[in-house]
């Protein structure tokens, strides 16, 4: 079963005082060095000798060496007034209050030769998976257990299908051995944890890029059937959560609507199959419009336009929403179909009173942003009265 459910080097300018003044020392200088391949962010759990294990977000522990070369950019701990200067041995520097701790969240640029060249320090990210019982940033098996996996997020708001507020999505599970993938709710008020099956629910955004996530069940349901819930993550028991969800009755569906549009996304191009040319499609003004894609590639991609960033809409189907200060989408994974559901804008009046038909596009954020590319493509929101629609 499938269920719904997200350096180069450049080399700058090195510039400190020697007698920094108080204040965040990071803001007093810009280091980056040439020659690294790639950036790490942890935090350490463990520093010997001439070496630092970092543990990254998905839990993997890398080991990295650091040598007289490297530059160290450590935190002004608490209680200092200025963060000291110093120079090493070797090429590399120490600003801050040296050595690095246990505990420090960090950035590094490690060398192909597994060195560092720059440790940083990094204001540690407001954990949210520690309040689940899970280590900080988790993602990956869960601790003491080998059958299910967690991926951190989104943290959309959830609701009953009467629109009575549950909690807000903590993540998602996947039991490993059948397959099965569950949302992780932390309901409100007492935070315990609740699993729900992903095709028990419908990702909505009832308002203009504010997505939330509605139950396929009411509140006087859900009171009903009282899943189980769990103080932390990690204490869920996989064989009762499998028992209870195999037993429960599936819940009503939505009624499927009409669809309008039909978009095939294969070879990196949009095909319209169904409601439009090869061009785009146009949908009537102020009438429910329901367009569905499915990605036939073995790649992701993404449908945005301008359009909805100011219209609310609806989806059905397993996709990321996606924002930039332009406009507003989803990413489908390869494989997936996604429907959405929306009432098409109507134009506001001109000084006359009349309403012209509107013009967009819409294109894939990762191969066709660019004009000239192949995922690019037209819509038309036609007007039934006025000048511009006849």
């Amino acid at each position: 079963m499938r269920y719904i459910s997200i350096i180069g080097g450049v080399v700058v300018a090195l510039a400190f005082a020697a007698t920094a003044t108080a204040g965040s020392f990071e803001d007093k200088a810009q280091v980056t060095v040439s020659g690294a391949e790639y950036m790490l962010n942890g935090y350490i759990v463990k520093i010997e000798g001439n070496a630092y294990w970092i543990r990254k977000a998905s839990g993997e522990v890398v080991r990295v060496a650091v040598t007289e070369d490297t530059h160290l950019i450590c935190p002004t701990r608490t209680g200092n007034k200025a963060a000291k200067v110093e120079s090493k041995p070797g090429a590399g520097f120490r600003m801050g209050d040296c050595p690095f701790i246990r505990g420090d969240t960090v950035k590094v640029e490690v060398t192909d030769l597994g060195s560092a060249s720059l440790i940083r320090f990094d204001v540690s990210p407001a954990s949210e998976t520690v309040n689940l019982g899970l280590p900080q940033g988790w993602e990956g098996y869960m601790p003491n257990d080998g059958v299910l996996s967690f991926k951190a997020g989104p943290r959309y708001p959830v609701y009953t299908k009467d629109g009575h507020a549950v909690g807000h999505l903590a993540g998602t599970l996947t039991d490993t051995l059948l397959g099965t993938e569950y949302a992780l709710i932390e309901l409100e008020g007492d935070g315990q944890m609740m699993t729900v099956p992903r095709t028990a629910m419908r990702q909505e955004w009832s308002e203009p890029n504010k997505p939330r996530v509605a139950l396929l069940i009411n509140k006087h349901q859900l009171g009903e059937m009282a899943p189980p819930t769990y103080q932390a993550a990690n204490l869920i028991s996989v064989s009762e959560v499998r028992d209870y969800w195999a037993k429960a009755a599936p819940p009503e569906p939505f009624v499927p609507s009409e669809v309008d549009v039909v978009i095939d996304i294969s070879e990196k191009t949009f095909q319209i199959t169904k409601g439009g040319t090869a061009r785009g499609f146009a949908l009537m003004a102020g009438m429910p419009a329901v367009i569905k894609l499915l990605n036939r590639d073995l790649v992701a991609h993404e449908f945005m336009s301008t359009l909805f960033r100011d219209v609310p809409f609806r989806i059905s189907g397993n996709a990321t929403a996606v924002k930039t200060a332009q406009a507003s989408g989803f990413r489908i994974d390869p494989g997936q179909t996604v429907t959405i559901e929306f009432n098409a804008p109507v134009a506001k009046p001109d000084r006359y009173g009349d309403r012209a038909s509107t013009y967009d596009v819409f294109w894939c954020n990762i191969h066709g942003k660019e004009h000239g590319q192949q995922m690019r493509g037209e819509l038309a929101i036609i007007e039934t009265t006025g000048i511009g629609g006849g």
